[in-house]
C-alpha cells in the first residue's frame, strides 16, 4: 500500500468525527465517543497543520498527528478507517507515519 499525508481539511476532519465508528469493544474509538477528543479534532486551530488525513490513491484511509515534546519526543495520535482495521496492516501504516514524520 502506498501512503500519502495531507494536512487534514475540515471536511476530512467531519468524515472521520462523524461517519467511522468502530465495533463492540473499540467503539471508544470513536470521535463521537468523546467530548473533548471530538471539540479539539474539529476545531481547525486546535488541530493546526499538525494533524494529518492519509491516503493509498485518492482513498482516505485514516489519520495520523504529531505534535513535538522535545528535539527528541513526538506525540503522535492516529487511527485508521474502521474497515481497514483488524487485516494486519497497523505496524505498516504505523511506520509509514513514522517515516513520515523523520522526512518532515
Amino acid at each position: 500500500m502506498s501512503y500519502k499525508f495531507s494536512v487534514m481539511t475540515q471536511k476530512q476532519a467531519e468524515t472521520i468525527a462523524f461517519n467511522w465508528h468502530y465495533d463492540d469493544d473499540y467503539s471508544f474509538y470513536d470521535m463521537e465517543a468523546d467530548e473533548e477528543d471530538l471539540k479539539e479534532f474539529l476545531d481547525p486551530i486546535a488541530r493546526g497543520s499538525s494533524t494529518y488525513a492519509v491516503f493509498n490513491d485518492d482513498d482516505l484511509i485514516g489519520f495520523f498527528s504529531i505534535n513535538k515534546v522535545d528535539d527528541q519526543t513526538f506525540d503522535i495520535g492516529l487511527g485508521m478507517r474502521p474497515d481497514l482495521t483488524g487485516k494486519g496492516k497497523g505496524l505498516e501504516f504505523l511506520e509509514e507515519g513514522i517515516n513520515f514524520v523523520k522526512a518532515t
